[in-house]
């Protein structure tokens, strides 16, 4: 019995040995593994890029659309967790789908130009917006899908067309030598034919003549972003946009004219988030 007893108190000593040194150290190995565990993720957060609970950022970018091309770019700030509200600035230029391009003399491809075309059409777009998260990223990898829309003021800039105008030359001096000469003027569809249009003046023609004629817009697509840093983002942006203005647009003769501009566009845009 004495032995027995002697044995226990040893234990005891033993074990409360055991519970000193547990304590010195700080904790058991698993409270030390949770810690380890839990720091590894915060800085793992950190250098992932991992976004605070307020933030702002921009982003740029472009693309074609079923009329022609566009860029622009956003100016975001979160407003839940879920929802970012953009400003946003775009340029889009417009093709008439009648318009087609063609040679006023076949052995000259300096001679191009589109027959009818009166103005070259873009459209100015500043408006707010708000896109919706819809599917969340991992950490590290995979694709965030959000809804997005916007509306504003369009501006429709239509810059007149000119084209180079064959005519006779008077001058009694160089007549001989040159019988006809060129001049730059201002498509007009009663005067200007095939017979007399030698082809396209340069783009800059026409500039100090811009015509503008104001509207609205409205926008809505599907963003799938995606890359290593939540911070950097690249996105996928498909949608519709379609803007109305006062009055019918002057883009091509012979055709009925119309107040409408909208289509399906296609656009690719990277960022940065604070």
């Amino acid at each position: 019995m004495a032995n027995f007893r002697h044995a226990w108190y040893r234990q005891k000593g033993s074990l409360f040995c055991l519970v000193g040194l547990w304590f010195a150290i700080g904790g058991s190995p698993i409270a030390a593994q949770s810690n380890e565990f839990f720091g590894s993720l915060e800085w793992e957060q950190r250098n992932a890029g991992s976004l605070p609970e307020y933030y702002n950022g921009f982003s740029l970018g472009g693309g074609l659309h079923s009329s022609g091309w566009w860029f622009g770019g956003k100016i975001i700030q979160n407003r839940t967790f879920a929802t970012e509200s953009q400003v946003e600035l775009t340029l889009f230029r417009w093709k008439h789908p009648n318009a087609f391009k063609t040679q006023a003399n076949p052995d000259d491809r300096a001679s191009i130009y589109t027959p009818g075309l009166l103005n070259e059409t873009f459209s100015f777009q500043a408006g707010w917006g708000t896109s919706y998260l819809w599917m969340e990223r991992g950490l590290h990898h995979g694709v965030e899908l959000r809804g997005s829309w916007s509306a504003g003021l369009s501006l429709a800039l239509l810059k007149p067309v000119f084209l180079q105008i064959i005519y006779a030359n008077e001058d009694p001096e160089t007549s001989k030598d040159q019988p006809f000469i060129q001049r730059s003027e201002a498509f007009n569809p009663s005067r200007h034919n095939s017979g007399n249009i030698a082809g396209a003046s340069p783009f800059y023609r026409g500039l100090d003549s811009l015509g503008v004629t104001p509207g609205f817009y409205a926008k809505g697509g599907l963003v799938a972003q995606w890359g290593n840093q939540r911070r950097a983002p690249h996105a996928l942006e498909i949608g519709l946009m379609a803007g109305v203005f006062l009055k019918p647009l002057a883009t091509m003769a012979f055709v009925d004219r119309s107040p409408l501009l909208a289509c399906v566009y296609l656009g690719y845009q990277m960022g940065r988030r604070n």
